[in-house]
């Protein structure tokens, strides 16, 4: 038995293909803006679908349905961006390494954790040891020991503690502060939690952690 393709089957319904491939890229949005831009999409090309090819007003209302609450979403999204306020620092911290997310998704995601100025001496993290925070160094310097050995010296613009998140064991250095240093640190439960209650912003983190590692390592290899 051979299979084929009928046209008319791409041709005489593509308002309903469009609108389940809009749906399957929005999947794929790491923004949840565009999430929600592409849901929209999606569902008045459904709407068309419905209407037009189908003559099915049960779809037509489910699809307006899901259009409104999505612009309702948006409207939120609009709302608390433009709320959020953000000192030079956070500023800073949000450009480099949380670019994926809205500024009012990083306006809450920064509420979550606190700035410390941490004094000269202080202990970040212990190697083979879970660390209780992550920390984003903004200023001063952290010296990081594997082994009891100095391997380098951290400046302001790195995590300190994401190794242990993404690979959930203890911390593979350890970290001390070298100078005064302003740190922002949010309890590692508050990122874990992340992975239940707001996978976008989780998502953007996890990004973040993989160039600030690499970041890391391009720096090592070149003093190598």
């Amino acid at each position: 038995m051979i299979l084929s393709l009928d046209t008319s089957f791409i041709t005489d319904g593509w308002a309903g293909h469009l609108s389940y491939l809009l749906l399957v890229l929005s999947m794929l949005m790491r923004s949840m803006l565009w999430l929600r831009l592409m849901v929209v999409a999606s569902a008045l090309a459904g709407i068309a679908f419905d209407y037009f090819w189908l003559g099915n007003p049960v779809g037509v209302f489910w699809q307006s349905l899901l259009v409104a609450v999505n612009l309702a979403e948006l409207a939120i999204l609009w709302r608390n961006d433009r709320r959020a306020v953000f000192s030079v620092e956070e500023d800073a911290y949000r450009t480099q390494l949380l670019a994926g997310l809205t500024p009012g998704q990083a306006r809450r995601f920064l509420d979550r954790g606190r700035w410390e100025e941490l004094p000269e001496g202080k202990i970040l993290t212990t190697e083979g040891q879970t660390p209780e925070f992550l920390s984003y160094l903004s200023s001063g310097e952290v010296a990081i020991h594997i082994d009891g050995r100095l391997v380098r010296v951290v400046e302001g613009g790195h995590f300190i503690g994401e190794m242990s998140l993404v690979g959930e064991d203890g911390a593979v250095a350890t970290t001390i502060l070298q100078t005064p240093c302003r740190v922002w640190r949010i309890e590692r439960d508050k990122v874990l939690r992340l992975r239940e209650t707001n996978h976008a912003t989780l998502a953007v983190l996890e990004a973040a952690f993989a160039r600030d590692m690499r970041s890391k390592l391009i720096f090592e290899n070149a003093r190598s």
